[in-house]
């Protein structure tokens, strides 16, 4: 009967990695979105949806990629492939960005 709750207790610490990390990415995304469409005002924040990523995603993968040890489901799953997706838009908008205005 121990081993059952410690594995429930388990599988719920590694759903709570990923939902926080999978949180961060709709918060991070919802501010890029923003930043493209200007739907609300946010000068305070300027440039930081687009930087905060490359800094940001090595730090919320690792909640990501313990729960998926922990607990091998797919929330997870989406947030380790979601983050890696994440952390690649900085990247691909600068390179568009020299390619397009020139350096």
């Amino acid at each position: 009967m121990d081993a059952t709750v410690n594995t429930t207790k388990s599988g719920i610490i590694g759903g709570i990695l990923g939902g926080i990390s999978l949180l961060y990415v709709i918060i991070n995304t919802l501010l890029i979105l923003n930043f493209f469409t200007g739907l609300i005002a946010a000068e305070k924040l300027q440039g930081l949806p687009i930087i905060a990523p490359i800094f940001l995603v090595p730090l919320m993968i690792v909640p990501a990629i313990i729960g998926f040890f922990i607990k091998k489901d797919k929330l997870c799953l989406w947030a380790i492939i979601l983050n890696i997706i994440l952390f690649l838009v900085p990247i691909g908008y600068h390179v568009i960005g020299t390619l397009v205005f020139g350096p």
